[in-house]
């Protein structure tokens, strides 16, 4: 019996034993550590790279992708609205193109019904179906017998003047010329003293009122003067002259 006693203590003593250890006191983190699963370490996981990476390029290509795209959409939108606007301004400089031809055609016919384009030489004077030239640009002065030579070689005769308004016109370009103080005119005496004559052989009042002044035996041809006064003067001397023709 004592042997079965002590047995019975030593497993008493245990059971006391493991019951004084399952009483003493529990710390609230031994639950947590028993709980929290081990963590492993990534530098030991490669495979994890490798997916890691994957996302990676995945995620840049795809962002890529995206931005050709954007960049495409964007470059088709400003090439269809450069071409819109470049067809647009074609339009406009062919409208333009229209208008101007238009008005082009619209001078010519113009031009080619005027006789002053149509009819006069180059350097000629075109007023009131007739044309006038004046030897200003000649640049020299003959005399009046040599300036109705003049006249006759182009188809004209110096000029005989009809009205008062011929008159004005011829005056107007004189005053344009300080060098044309006066004109030799298709107005002489030259076959009977005192008798002037148009050149076409009418009286000198045949057209309109008008004398020559200074009238003597030995001038016998008449110049136009600023004023629109008329002078007898020595048909040799030199000076400028206008002939005039019908357009």
């Amino acid at each position: 019996m004592s042997q079965q006693a002590h047995e019975t203590v030593e497993v008493k003593g245990v059971r006391a034993s493991n019951t004084n250890m399952d009483s003493s006191p529990r710390h609230p983190d031994d639950d947590v550590k028993r709980e929290t699963p081990a963590v492993t370490d990534a530098g030991s996981c490669p495979v994890c790279h490798l997916i890691a990476g994957v996302a990676v390029g995945m995620a840049t290509i795809i962002i890529l992708t995206g931005l050709l795209l954007y960049l495409g959409l964007f470059a088709a939108q400003e090439a269809e609205q450069t071409s819109k606007t470049s067809a647009k301004e074609l339009m406009q400089r062919l409208q333009q193109c229209q208008k101007e031809r238009h008005d082009l055609n619209l001078m010519l016919h113009i031009v080619t019904q005027d006789s002053r384009c149509s009819v006069c030489p180059v350097s000629w004077l075109w007023w009131k179906g007739h044309c006038y030239f004046f030897s200003v640009g000649l640049q020299e002065n003959r005399q009046w017998n040599e300036s109705a030579e003049f006249c006759r070689g182009h188809n004209s005769s110096l000029a005989v003047i009809k009205d008062s308004a011929e008159m004005e016109f011829i005056q107007g370009v004189m005053r344009k010329f300080p060098q044309l103080p006066f004109l030799w005119v298709g107005l002489t005496d030259s076959k009977q003293e005192g008798q002037w004559l148009w050149w076409d052989g009418t009286d000198i009042q045949h057209y309109m009122q008008v004398t020559v002044e200074w009238d003597a035996g030995h001038r016998d041809c008449a110049d136009l003067r600023g004023d629109g006064s008329l002078f007898a003067a020595e048909c040799e001397a030199y000076g400028p002259w206008v002939c005039k023709r019908a357009s």
